[in-house]
């Protein structure tokens, strides 16, 4: 072949651009994060050749502001949701999104911290009193970072001008983060979705064409890549933009943990690295659900800082034209109480271990089983014992704030003749059917 036949090279570009970062805090986080990530990968098991080059990664990380220090709690990498055709027994992941396992992750952190509450293995994050009640301590603050910005609506790059990159905040220094309250949320188009619920999409092949209403959204930029509408058939499984916004009214620790954690969780700060936008991940994040408040009062829109980082997590190249893809199933999850040898490496297509199939360590089964450890009995786990456990935890109060949140007319008001919309704007609702057996709690 001579050198005219050969074919043009193709264009290579690193996997994230160089970015300012908000501040050195942010760096911080990420760096942490990312650190944890590369240990616990060369620890494991698990074939070079099986981990991604391209992923997402998640984790929660405590801040010690006495002895300033930053360490991970939970982490989580992948991109993927169970497949369509898998039974749902409770001992599957269905979400095997990065976000979602990170949080996992979490909860299973403090289950094992009630566990060794008796012990002298202090976790330095929580206090438990001796009627079993846990706190987190004053000195520590959790946050969190997402290496690119969760999917569906902070990633809709509509109805919001993105701000044109302001220089590094040094002034924070390095334990500082932004403390001014968000711009108010102009809803302008809430008609196109501009606050509403989505899915994520479920494909049984990856050549599957899109309904051509979705189609049309998409192309308007009005849904993110890889969504639908709520109620489209497509998938049933919010996205991450919605569930965090979920979360931080009701609190990251879950329905089973209120029974031990009575205070929501909260995260003070969100740091994201790739396609970090601030007007759009105000929007998604809190501002939308901005001025809720539960009928007992007990459940609050919060507002977390949220930060880039100019850390970066991938830099492998990638083709210029057609940009990365997250088509590996390849999902982890670990917390501070497993060894490094303890990370499990999940399918996230199965929602098993990769390895043998067995059920995750945070699956809904095991989280249940560790919920009535603590609590002092021994339930066999069905879906009907598990959503008993949610109700008996605080007497229904997060479930009916969780019902409140997507009942209202306002919060996540939705699209026009999607699911859920009526004329009258007081009859709307999320349009998100709850799904009482196997919804995230």
């Amino acid at each position: 072949m001579t050198s005219s036949d050969e074919p043009p090279s193709k264009r290579t570009r690193p996997g994230e651009k160089p970015r300012t970062g908000t501040c050195a805090f942010a760096d911080r986080i990420a760096r942490v994060a990312c650190e944890r990530y590369a240990e616990l990968v060369a620890s494991s098991s698990c074939p070079r050749e099986r981990v991604p080059t391209r992923t997402v990664l998640a984790a929660f990380v405590a801040y010690d502001r006495i002895t300033d220090t930053v360490r991970v709690i939970s982490l989580g990498v992948g991109t993927k949701t169970i497949a369509r055709d898998v039974a749902i027994t409770g001992h599957e992941i269905l979400d095997a999104h990065a976000e979602v396992l990170a949080r996992r992750g979490l909860k299973k952190f403090f289950f094992e911290s009630l566990r060794r509450k008796d012990s002298t293995d202090d976790d330095g994050i929580v206090d438990v009193t001796d009627d079993g009640i846990m706190r987190v301590r004053e000195n520590i603050s959790l946050h969190l970072y997402v290496s690119s910005a969760p999917c569906g609506n902070a990633c809709v790059r509509r109805w919001a001008k993105g701000k044109s990159t302001e220089r590094r905040r040094e002034s924070l220094g390095e334990r500082g983060t932004p403390s001014e309250p968000h711009e108010k949320l102009q809803r302008s188009a809430c008609d196109a979705g501009q606050v509403a619920l989505c899915v994520k999409i479920v494909k049984s092949s990856k050549d599957d064409a899109l309904p051509e209403d979705v189609q049309r959204m998409c192309d308007r930029g009005e849904l993110a890549p890889g969504t639908a509408p709520v109620g489209s058939a497509l998938g049933v499984s919010l996205t991450c933009s919605d569930k965090l916004c979920v979360w931080n009214v009701v609190g990251y620790q879950g329905a089973l943990l209120r029974a031990f954690m009575p205070e929501p969780l909260r995260v003070a700060s969100i740091t994201v690295g790739r396609k970090f936008s601030e007007p759009h991940l105000c929007r998604a994040m809190c501002c939308r659900v901005d001025g809720f408040k539960s009928s007992d009062g007990a459940f609050v829109a919060r507002h977390p800082a949220l930060m880039e980082t100019a850390v970066v997590f991938d830099d492998v190249p990638m083709d210029a034209e057609e940009g990365a893809t997250f088509d590996n199933p390849f999902a982890m999850v670990w917390c501070a109480h497993d060894d490094d040898a303890e990370v499990e490496i999940l399918d996230a297509k199965t929602g098993t271990s990769s390895a043998d199939g067995a059920p995750s360590s945070t699956c809904k089964a095991a989280l249940f089983d560790a919920y009535n450890r603590a609590k002092g009995g021994s339930v066999a786990y069905t879906h009907d014992a598990y959503a008993r456990a949610k109700r008996d935890s605080d007497n229904g109060a997060y479930d009916a704030a969780k019902d409140e949140l997507f009942n209202h007319p306002k919060m996540f008001e939705p699209r026009r003749g999607g699911a859920g919309w009526r004329e009258s704007k007081r009859e709307r609702t999320s349009g998100y059917a709850r799904r009482r057996r196997s919804d995230d709690d």
